[in-house]
């Protein structure tokens, strides 16, 4: 293990030592009544840069769609140059507004039909419109009471096609106004006048019956992004901004009249179609590599996305001491003022360790999962200055419980596995590119250790 040792070892340089770096004893794992006296004190401080670090993508299991989870993530971006490709396929159903439904009164006319989704976030990409094509779905036993996999396209007829237009991203807080009455943010697909009209025509004693049966004659809506052009995703949430489909008609005495057919919270099926293809893009070559000494740089993505495994080689043969701070920094890499990727970066990076290869466990300084102790752990996104006026984020965790464990023989040096966290949505967007722990000092990820030797 290439480790860097300097002495810090008199009384008086251990003590400007500690105040410069910002109270060093508030780091100090096991106590300051167990560190040694002033005058035994031999205190040391090394920075590790021989991690290996490589980029990781495979599905998420973790990750369903339907049920009780409404929002979805819905558009397309194929211009990142970084992080590639992403589509967002949205599906829902609608149901009746009450059994044995009729339109009111005779000889119906109809004006438009209009489906209504709730949106009450803004975009993410460009404040630029996304096409899209609403489809009318064939999907067999498309319900609530199922969890769909993000991975999992459904089914619709590309034959029925109900609508095909621009659609430009809203605000929190935009209202649509409809004849006087303002209603939420939505995004809004005009359908085609013949499936309005068919709407017409359906009887209270067949598809409008009961829920059950105008679920067996309209199966669903698929909400498909142009996955060609797109600089967009949106962020849909269907329990609200009231989701609908809405038929505006007039008959032979009233005109201005409307049919209202709810998403329902609890009986209205719907999914999330969610698909990345890095194909070109930046991060490709470094996916999956398993290079036994790592990549220089490493690509983190919110969830479904890239993930990053970090090694420490030799950190279980550390000397023997205690652990007054470990600190793992990571860095993004910029090649200029700008960002690199066309995403901001995720708010928060998270830390795991691995147990067995397919199972993680918690870093000894998160605490207790119930009530972890966050403000010391780390892992926010802070803003550093660089030479050149360049501003780069950076990500720092506490783990000097952990090593402590480490050096003690109470936990096995395991693997870590470092990913971004949304406080957002299970689907998300944000992206970052960081040093890997072969790359240039100082981008490179790193530890940095203080300890007191035995």
């Amino acid at each position: 293990m290439k480790i860097n040792f300097r002495n810090l070892g008199c009384v008086a340089v251990f003590s400007t030592v500690l105040y410069a770096l910002s109270g060093c004893n508030e780091s100090t794992i096991l106590g300051k009544d167990l560190i040694p006296d002033a005058d035994k004190v031999n205190v040391k401080d090394t920075t590790i840069n021989t991690l290996i670090t490589s980029s990781v993508y495979r599905a998420d299991s973790s990750i369903r769609t339907g049920q009780g989870n409404y929002r979805a993530t819905m558009g397309s971006i194929t211009h990142d140059p970084v992080f590639g490709k992403s589509h967002g396929f949205l599906y829902t159903q609608v149901g009746l507004s009450s059994n044995e439904f009729t339109f009111a009164g005779t000889g119906h006319v109809l004006d438009s039909v209009v489906l209504y989704v709730g949106c009450d976030t803004i975009w993410y990409g460009e404040n630029a419109p996304v096409n899209y094509k609403v489809y009318r779905m064939n999907e067999p036993d498309f319900k609530i009471d199922s969890n769909y996999s993000y991975t999992r396209p459904l089914s619709y007829n590309p034959a029925e096609l109900l609508a095909d237009q621009n659609i430009y991203p809203v605000y929190p807080k935009d209202s649509l106004s409809i004849y006087g009455v303002k209603y939420p943010p939505q995004l809004r697909f005009k359908l085609s006048n013949a499936f309005g009209n068919e709407l017409l025509q359906q009887r209270a004693d067949a598809a409008f019956l009961s829920d059950s049966a105008f679920r067996v004659y309209l199966k669903g809506f698929a909400i498909v992004p142009d996955t060609i052009n797109g600089k967009t995703m949106l962020f849909p949430n269907l329990n609200s901004g009231d989701t609908r489909l809405t038929v505006y008609y007039r008959n032979s005495t009233d005109d201005s009249l409307t049919a209202n057919f709810p998403f329902q919270q609890y009986s209205s099926a719907h999914a999330n179609f969610f698909t990345r293809n890095y194909t070109g893009s930046e991060v490709a070559p470094y996916l999956n590599t398993d290079k036994p000494m790592g990549e220089n740089q490493i690509f983190l993505q919110e969830a479904p996305g890239i993930f990053a495994q970090l090694r420490i080689p030799d950190l279980e043969n550390f000397p023997k001491a205690i652990i007054n701070k470990a600190e793992l920094v990571v860095t993004q890499i910029s090649t200029g003022t700008t960002p690199s990727t066309i995403f901001t970066e995720p708010d928060r990076l998270f830390l795991w360790r691995y147990i067995t290869h397919d199972s993680l466990g918690y870093i000894v300084d998160y605490g207790n999962p119930n009530n972890p102790d966050l403000a010391y752990y780390g892992g926010n996104k802070t803003v550093i200055d660089l030479p050149g006026g360049i501003k780069v984020v950076q990500y720092k965790f506490n783990i000097a419980r952990h090593m402590q464990f480490i050096v003690d023989k109470k936990l096995e040096n395991s693997v870590f596995k470092l990913e971004a966290i949304s406080g957002r949505y299970s689907i998300d967007m944000r992206g970052v590119k960081a040093g890997g722990g072969n790359a240039t000092p100082p981008a490179n990820v790193k530890l940095r250790i203080i300890y007191t030797q035995l």
